[in-house]
């Protein structure tokens, strides 16, 4: 892979991610573009990738006077992209609530310039970086060419080369150790973790650094579980057992307020995987009711953790009224996709894990009278 495929392909991963403003109390956008040399009439389109592999437009505008002019909504920041029909290539881009605006040069389009937005000027910050040291590696492969019948000059040369392709190797890394805080940050963690055999010290290091504010807001929750998963997966060959600390993770309850894991403090919590529609769950539930009526004084808490559908928020929370279950109830609606349900390894419901004071599982996957019997030999 080419050092600028490998850039691209961070983007193009990081076109999937949304994540919500930390600035912007407006939903409204304006897009400016200005394209000299452009005939009115032509066609400018904002597009994102779906898959990886496909890309939708997702609005149109027609030049007017050598420019271009967007107006909508947007929820939350997320990574775009202009392309203009008769120009090779493209700009990205992040989508946000705020007026930005675009330098489109149609003979050389990479240079463009884009302003306009806080996380914009982050990636502009990044993208600049980047294009500093392919641009020094370029020039070394010049004089690679300059030196051929030079064997001293062609071994400082090596070196310069590994130093430099470690350099750019630990670039988005670094770069987000000096800007963890921000939606564009976000992203591009999210778009690191992605690459195979990324550098799961530093991913855990970042993700350590950024604030609850960022972490927390609903719209940002699913891309966390994401990275939390990605880099468990790096750590964890086995399934999560006994004496294994339990992945640490962020979910909306029905309301979409976010609930941490590891804030929720009990002597014992036990978090149980179940859904609506799984009938074994529904005759669990009233294990769990009570347990809860029992243990909860003694310090007992439970954290429900539904896998229905997106399509199923009225049955899981019709589920929860009518199984009586008081305690924590969060889902993200994915059903088996869900990066949590991921994180701990399950593949069949109802499955539970009983986690001590300080995080660690201490029994997993009990049931009925075993899990109260657990439980009972715990608090009482």
């Amino acid at each position: 892979m080419t050092l600028r495929y490998f850039f691209l392909s961070i983007l193009i991963l990081m076109l999937n991610i949304g994540c919500n403003s930390s600035s912007s109390k407006t939903t409204n956008f304006t897009i400016t573009i200005e394209a000299e040399g452009i005939y009115d009439g032509v066609r400018a389109y904002i597009k994102r990738n779906e898959n990886g592999k496909t890309t939708t437009a997702t609005d149109t505008a027609i030049a007017q006077n050598g420019k271009f002019q967007f107006k909508g909504e947007v929820l939350a920041p997320e990574m775009r992209f202009i392309t203009i029909d008769g120009i090779n290539g493209q700009v990205f881009f992040v989508l946000e609530p705020e007026n930005i605006n675009l330098t489109i040069y149609k003979d050389s389009i990479q240079k463009s310039k884009v302003s306009g937005g806080f996380n914009n000027e982050v990636f502009s910050k990044y993208r600049s970086g980047f294009v500093a040291i392919t641009t020094k590696l370029d020039k070394l492969r010049e004089e690679y060419t300059a030196a051929a019948q030079n064997p001293k000059a062609i071994q400082d040369l090596q070196k310069r080369n590994v130093e430099l392709r470690e350099e750019l190797k630990n670039y988005g890394f670094n770069f987000l150790k000096e800007h963890p805080n921000t939606d564009f940050s976000l992203m591009l963690l999210d778009g690191l973790t992605s690459q195979p055999k990324f550098d799961t010290k530093s991913a855990k290091e970042v993700l350590a650094m950024m604030n609850d504010e960022l972490l927390n807001k609903s719209t940002n929750i699913l891309t966390v579980q994401n990275i939390q998963s990605k880099i468990n997966q790096t750590t964890i060959n086995k399934k999560l057992g006994v004496g294994d600390i339990a992945p640490d993770f962020t979910a909306p309850n029905p309301d979409g307020t976010a609930l941490t894991m590891s804030k929720i403090k009990g002597k014992v919590t036990i978090i149980d995987f179940w859904a609506s529609w799984c009938k074994p769950c529904r005759v669990e539930n009233p294990t769990y009711v009570r347990l809860y009526e029992k243990y909860h004084n003694k310090g007992l808490e439970i954290i429900s953790f539904s896998l229905d559908r997106e399509n199923q928020k009225q049955r899981w929370v019709d589920a929860i009224a009518k199984d009586k279950l008081t305690w924590y109830n969060v889902s993200n609606l994915k059903f088996w996709n869900d990066p949590v349900a991921k994180l701990y390894n399950v593949s069949s419901i109802p499955a539970a894990f009983i986690i001590d004071e300080e995080g660690v599982i201490i029994a997993e996957r009990l049931r009925g009278s075993a899990l109260e019997r657990k439980i009972a030999e715990l608090l009482d």
